[in-house]
């Protein structure tokens, strides 16, 4: 691992509802923008700070909010009949309801366990389980949180939260890569580790860890952000869920039939470090330690539904791990990057797609 790079200090707290595990790395470096269009700090590869800009159009997108978004492997992972709930669910709630359609106690107990917290986040945050009992005769029961009127406002105040990102951070004509690559940039300018969650997860059980707090206070750990990432690249259209290793968890994203491992908690605050992009099983293991067999894909934690079976083998990005965003060209499908000597390179992935 490159000297500039800190050790990756970790912790664990599994939540009762998704397993929540966290993580921590010690940022090398801040940044003073809060966009893809304004100026990047990158950090000190040599004795000075050198000032670059990624020089992407302020154009923006025109995206709109998808109430319903599915990871294709977490479909293959939990099944069609526990998805199908899960959309039942959701109609449910935005009824104004407290019941849905699914086939078995262990559906209601899975599905309201794993997937309010990674495909809908208000949701996840303002009704939940009725845990024993909720389920009967192919019913399942679920209460709010709080009063309808209010959840009916949190829930417009996050879709206008969620468009307003999609928007500012994309393009409508951005490639699948492109999306990843311009969210990625995003939550390394706009968002921070949340290292006073982190202190007091050692002395006590912290609650309320969730995807849709690090998406409405801009800070968080692991298990909050990658979450959020794959989240905005479902709505954004981009196949991805979360993977975990240890006692860490970030985004695994389909693109062209291929899995890549990306790290949105490890590109926080780093000057857009390219490391944690587009990474390999074996890359992965390298940046942080995860081996294949202590991995899972599909949720955090070990569970009886770990998708052993997923792999990330394509190594068309390797030329970018280790180095730091300059620029990017979106027309001509071109990125600059420096490596740990502060040498420029380019980088072409036209062929990508």
């Amino acid at each position: 691992m490159n000297d500039f790079k800190k050790t990756i200090a970790l912790t664990i707290s599994l939540a009762v509802i998704f397993g929540i595990t966290s993580c921590d790395r010690e940022p090398d470096v801040t940044t003073s923008v809060a966009s893809v269009t304004e100026a990047v700090t990158k950090p000190e590869t040599t004795s000075a700070t050198t000032e670059q800009t990624i020089e992407t159009e302020p154009e923006t997108g025109h995206y709109e909010f998808r109430p319903k978004v599915m990871s294709s492997i977490f479909r293959d992972i939990m099944g069609d009949g526990m998805c199908e709930a899960y959309y039942s669910y959701i109609d449910a709630v935005m009824n104004n309801e407290d019941s849905f359609a699914v086939n078995s106690v262990n559906d209601y107990d899975w599905m309201l366990g794993q997937f309010p917290g990674f495909f809908s986040p208000v949701v996840a945050q303002y009704a939940g389980s009725n845990y024993a009992g909720g389920y009967s005769d192919g019913r399942g029961t679920f209460h709010y949180v709080t009063t309808r009127e209010e959840f009916e406002l949190k829930e417009s105040e996050f879709e206008t939260l969620v468009t307003d990102i999609l928007n500012e951070a994309l393009r409508d004509d951005y490639s699948d890569f492109e999306k990843v690559l311009a969210l990625y940039i995003y939550f390394s300018q706009n968002y921070t580790y949340d290292y006073d969650t982190l202190d007091r997860m050692d002395n006590e059980y912290v609650d309320n860890l969730s995807p849709y707090r690090f998406l409405t206070e801009k800070t968080g750990i692991c298990s909050e952000c990658a979450p959020a990432y794959s989240y905005l690249l479902l709505q954004a259209g981009v196949d991805a869920t979360v993977a975990g290793g240890g006692e860490h968890c970030w985004s695994y994203v389909t693109i062209n039939g291929r899995n890549y491992h990306v790290d949105p908690t490890f590109a926080m605050s780093s000057g857009v470090d390219l490391s944690y992009l587009m990474m390999t099983d074996e890359r992965r293991e390298i940046e942080g330690g995860f081996t294949r067999d202590d991995m899972c894909v599909g949720c955090h934690y070990k569970s009886d539904r770990n998708g052993e079976e997923y792999t990330a083998a394509d190594d068309f990005f390797a030329p970018l791990w280790g180095c730091y965003l300059v620029s990017w060209d979106h027309a001509d499908k071109v990125i600059v990057y420096e490596d740990t000597e502060a040498v420029r390179h380019t980088f072409d992935y036209s062929s990508f797609g």
